[in-house]
């Protein structure tokens, strides 16, 4: 089984070491731009969006890196609104263990970069939802640098994401949305039409335990979503999501641009030999294993 950086926090949140400092993504390499110059006159239908994406800066789009060199970054957007007074104490009591150490001088030396991305605290003492292998959500799934798999029905588009291995339904068949759903999801409820080249997906109904992004920003189950994708070229497609929130931002949120490049067919295969994306899912049973592995043998950490 390969690395994983969660497998790190997993281990220090129950071992209690310091907290993990990485204000852009895992580490690793994120020198492969958005967009193959080799691919630049090749034809494709900007409708159509199948395939596997990633934003992973590894040679393979996998994971092991941060996200491609103009892919944009882990977190949603530096430029956060104000928040109300509900969503400054959900943010207060939201503790990340990404970012810059809390109080470090590397924390303060860097003024320019919101409060979010500079608190950060050992995942003993944290509170991330995905510490105990619950669902990321929408935005910080897509934020995420992992790949994901576009799988275009005639009624719906599933997402699937290789981080948790997590199944996103879009539906495309014409319905709308419910104002005011009675059963929250962790995936919420979403719905996507075509303005001309732009895929717009709408979506509410959320569980306001998920994340913004990993740095802790939060949401409540009144937030409403909007992803907007375009492809731009034959191996990228765009993303931008915007946020309306009032219970807790005091203006709509729009995230930086998020760039995924496509994996050529040809790439598409994982380090167990098959085609497709990696089984990587967040079991307590396996975080349970690598931790009893690391005691026995801390000399071999968490290397798999």
């Amino acid at each position: 089984m390969r690395n994983r950086f969660w497998s790190v926090l997993g281990v220090c949140a129950l071992v209690g070491l310091p907290a993990v400092s990485v204000a852009q993504g895992r580490g690793g390499r994120a020198a492969i731009m958005a967009g193959d110059p080799a691919n630049a006159n090749k034809s494709y239908d900007k409708h159509d969006l199948s395939g596997i994406w990633t934003r992973n800066g590894t040679p393979g789009g996998y994971g092991g890196g941060s996200t491609c060199g103009n892919c944009g970054d882990r977190g949603f957007n530096n430029d956060v609104p104000p928040f109300t007074a509900l969503g400054q104490k959900m943010f207060d009591a939201n503790k990340p263990s990404y970012g810059r150490n809390l109080g470090s001088p590397e924390a303060n030396a860097h003024p320019e970069e919101a409060i979010g991305r500079r608190r950060a605290v050992p995942p003993a003492n944290g509170t991330d939802p995905y510490q105990y292998c619950n669902p990321e959500g929408v935005t910080r799934a897509l934020i995420y640098p992992d790949p994901v798999e576009f799988n275009v029905l005639a009624d719906r588009i599933m997402q699937q994401f290789e981080w948790t291995y997590a199944v996103r339904t879009i539906w495309t068949d014409g319905r709308k949305l419910i104002d005011d759903p009675d059963q929250l999801r962790w995936w919420g409820y979403s719905t996507a039409h075509w303005e001309g080249d732009t895929f717009v997906v709408e979506s509410n109904g959320f569980d306001e335990r998920t994340w913004v992004d990993h740095f802790g920003y939060p949401h409540s189950n009144a937030m409403k979503l909007e992803e907007r994708y375009r492809r731009t070229a034959y191996d990228v497609l765009e993303l931008s999501m915007t946020i309306t929130d009032p219970k807790i931002y005091t203006k709509p949120w729009t995230s930086q641009l998020k760039r995924f490049r496509l994996l050529p067919k040809s790439s598409i295969k994982t380090i167990d030999g098959w085609a497709g994306l990696f089984e990587d899912l967040c079991a307590p049973a396996d975080e349970v294993e690598k931790f009893d592995r690391l005691v026995r043998d801390p000399a071999g950490g968490v290397v798999h």
